[in-house]
């Protein structure tokens, strides 16, 4: 009898991949951005479907695949098929891809508890992430210069690819061009659902892309940045789940592995398609690029993004108390999130996309389960009170005519005071002279007689600096509202 072997493989450069734009593609369409975030979504998807099918073994063997890796479970005489499969899709995934992706895995007999396989699957992967010199190198080149190998990235194809995407029914694959996946045709053919179902066969990958108003192809970056409040920008929101990593290693079992795995994958394809298409205010305003078991990527106008990365952290948070409550730790228990927004209409989609996610880096780095946006990191729970600031300012300058320089003028009492406590970044800062800062800030925003007007005037200063005078400090939360309100009264 034939022993079971477990096989790993993962994908490498996907972020340099996804980042990277090209000249010949015009700034005002994300259609070869989608073709990526696409593609690299569904190659995971494919590739362990394909190679069950070359070998003629059953999809059951399939235990858990995503954006970015997949696990499979071969009997050891498959093992050197599967390897030659492997290989010969890892030298066209990179030709393809501009030899910036690149596909590794490994493989171990199923001997021992789950906690040791996978150290040796994780073992054998940093072997193969480390130690990147081939072994057709000789000894003598080893010590000559490094020169990287580049090759050009057919963005035909991947424009194409996204383009294709809304109306495809299925997604194909053949051996002649294992990279290239096509849309309803190939050797192989998997349905694209929309929901898991009892159909094996079948990719779960709902789509939700903001197409033009004709219904002609997918709307164009400027065009949802004019379906924005205040200024017509759109922007680029990126989440991620905190240390997932590090839960995955802490399996006992296979069964955990998988469940967690698959959980977490299933949240993310589900609640995005299910926000995306319900909620009145996101419809036709956004467009998800890509999505994983970690994390997410959404492309739209700026003020929706606000709306739903609030909601997707409050579907996130109650999706760990129902399923995941009792997980040892505090891993994965946490998502953070990064907004990068168009500074100007020439911005390429592929730049906006690695700002984003230096966005999320700098929420990690500063607190696990966080939000950066307008240039600043706060707390989920002090998103609420940047919001009050935001909605306090609009109102102030539509319904009672305040200018909107009034916004600028409070902006800059926050920086100054930024500036000379650089140290105490995101904290609120205390000042020696409360009064002095009351005075400047109420100064900028001048009484007046009308009572409404006076009311939301001090309910702002008062979101501002607080209530107690004597304890008086600018709150980090009111600089990300002066943003807020920047850009919704159109500044």
């Amino acid at each position: 009898m034939s022993l079971q072997v477990f096989l790993q493989a993962q994908l490498l450069g996907t972020e340099e991949f996804l980042a990277s734009g090209h000249s010949s593609q015009v700034s005002d369409d994300a259609s070869e951005l989608t073709g990526r975030c696409a593609w690299l979504t569904l190659l995971c998807e494919v590739l362990p479907r394909a190679l069950l099918a070359e070998l003629k073994l059953s999809r059951m063997l399939l235990g858990s695949s995503s954006a970015e890796q997949f696990l499979l479970v071969l009997a050891e005489d498959d093992l050197t098929r599967a390897n030659a499969f492997l290989a010969r899709t890892a030298e066209a995934v990179s030709a393809l891809s501009g030899n910036t992706v690149h596909l590794v895995w490994a493989s171990t007999e199923n001997l021992g508890a789950w906690p040791v396989v996978r150290r040796r699957l994780d073992d054998t992967l940093a072997a193969k992430l480390s130690a990147r010199l081939g072994a057709e190198m000789t000894s003598a080149g080893v010590f000559s210069p490094f020169v990287p190998e580049s090759a050009e990235i057919p963005a035909e194809y991947f424009v194409e690819f996204g383009r294709k995407l809304p109306g495809a029914s299925a997604v194909g694959w053949s051996p002649d061009s294992p990279a290239h996946l096509t849309y309803d045709e190939g050797q192989y053919t998997w349905t694209l659902k929309e929901e898991a179902g009892f159909d094996d066969d079948g990719i779960v990958y709902p789509r939700r892309l903001a197409r033009k108003q004709d219904g002609t192809g997918l709307a164009s970056p400027s065009e949802l940045a004019r379906q924005a409040e205040g200024t017509a920008k759109w922007a680029i929101l990126r989440g991620d789940v905190d240390h997932f990593d590090i839960q995955l290693r802490r399996a006992a079992t296979i069964e955990d592995h998988l469940h967690l795995s698959v959980a977490f994958k299933e949240f993310f394809a589900g609640e995005l398609a299910l926000s995306v298409q319900t909620i009145p205010d996101l419809f036709g305003r956004l467009s998800v690029l890509y999505r994983e078991g970690d994390g997410f990527a959404v492309l739209g106008a700026w003020d929706a993004l606000l709306v739903l990365a609030r909601e997707m952290q409050r579907l996130f948070e109650k999706f760990i108390q129902h399923n995941f409550e009792s997980m040892p730790g505090v891993e994965a228990k946490t998502i953070s999130m990064g907004l990068a927004i168009a500074p100007d209409p020439d911005t390429h989609p592929a730049a906006l996309f690695r700002e984003a996610g230096l966005q999320v880096a700098a929420a990690k780095a500063t607190e696990v389960g966080s939000f950066n946006l307008f240039g600043r990191t706060i707390e989920w729970k002090r998103l609420s009170d940047a919001e009050e600031v935001k909605t306090g300012l609009v109102r102030m300058v539509r319904e009672f005519g305040y200018s909107p320089d009034m916004i600028r003028d409070l902006a800059s009492i926050y920086r100054e005071a930024f500036t000379v406590q650089a140290g105490r970044r995101n904290k609120a800062v205390r000042v020696d002279k409360p009064w002095r800062t009351y005075m400047r800030v109420s100064g900028v925003i001048p009484l007046a007689r009308n009572k409404d007007m006076n009311n939301a005037r001090n309910a702002v200063i008062t979101s501002l600096v607080g209530k107690r005078t004597s304890g008086m400090k600018l709150r980090p939360s009111g600089r990300v509202g002066l943003e807020w309100a920047r850009i919704a009264a159109g500044e």
